[in-house]
């Protein structure tokens, strides 16, 4: 009952977060490039996305002609419930998940057929080249993020977030003892959620909007919740796996740190080419998070 009662409130919740970040995401990025940003609706535009969402929900839901109807209407929910099922890993959550890091590493993989079906199931060119990118970009960077993540478990010598968060806190936190992993596991984070300078799955110079091309509505709001919804998970994996969480407010601030550095990097950065995106994680980010697990066996000897 109790793990029911959390999933309602997560699910209730993670659309108004979505929607904060969203805003929080804008108002950084016009204080960045010296521009004004969403000041009109609300304090400080803070209803800019509530206005958003009520046009998102009051747009009419089409379905491309041609399409396989199925895959199509199936993509957006694919998209949001992996990323949903993965909060329920996290210590501030559920503590009790003892091998909550594979399950974390296993549903996240589940977000990359959503890509695939979204780009087959919309009949298009362009949404079908998003898809196979951003399936392709998610495959290739799954494996250094599960790399990184395995340092920090055999620190720790559980799979259990909680105990790797605890463990940090009567010791060093994982982002001093192992800065390659740290620096390993954001970026190929920041490439699973399709953040820039990695947001090749929709990049608007050849493939308009990717693979959600010909989205509207609330399957293409379904979409952005769940890319904010990864972000915010992922910047809380961070702040648990790597900064050693601590009190709610702690890890709150860790959180909002994270995202914060996030957007700074998509307001200075430019968007690298596609073999670049791959290079970066074949090449560099496989043997950067592999050294680490060895300097994590070598500091633990």
């Amino acid at each position: 009952m109790n793990n029911l009662i959390i999933a309602t409130v997560v699910g209730m919740i993670l659309p108004g977060i979505a929607a904060f970040l969203l805003w929080y995401e804008r108002r950084l990025l016009a204080r960045l490039q010296v521009r004004m940003g969403p000041n009109r609706v609300g304090p400080q535009g803070l209803w800019q996305s509530l206005a958003d969402i009520i046009k998102l929900l009051s747009k009419s839901d089409t379905v491309p002609k041609d399409s396989n109807p199925w895959l199509f209407k199936l993509a957006p929910i694919m998209a949001f419930l992996p990323v949903f099922m993965a909060f329920a890993a996290l210590p501030q959550l559920d503590p009790r998940l003892n091998i909550g890091l594979l399950y974390l590493v296993a549903i996240l993989s589940l977000s990359a057929l959503s890509f695939l079906a979204a780009g087959m199931g919309s009949h298009s060119k362009y949404a079908l080249l998003g898809g196979f990118r951003a399936t392709a970009q998610m495959v290739s960077y799954e494996i250094p993020l599960s790399l990184a993540l395995l340092g920090p478990a055999m620190a720790a010598g559980s799979l259990n977030l909680n105990v790797i968060a605890s463990w940090q806190q009567h010791h060093l936190p994982y982002i001093l003892t192992q800065p390659l992993g740290a620096i390993g596991f954001f970026i190929a984070a920041m490439a699973e959620a399709h953040r820039p300078p990695f947001d090749l799955a929709e990049a608007e110079s050849e493939l308009v909007a990717g693979y959600h091309v010909e989205y509207s509505g609330v399957r293409f709001a379904l979409f952005v919740v769940s890319e904010y919804a990864h972000l915010l998970l992922l910047c809380w994996l961070v702040a648990v796996m790597y900064l050693g969480g601590g009190a709610p407010w702690l890890v709150a601030l860790e959180i909002m740190t994270m995202v914060s550095i996030v957007i700074w990097l998509r307001a200075t950065m430019p968007r690298i080419r596609a073999d670049q995106l791959m290079a970066l994680g074949w090449k560099v980010l496989i043997p950067l998070t592999s050294l680490n697990l060895l300097w994590t066996w070598v500091w633990n000897l």
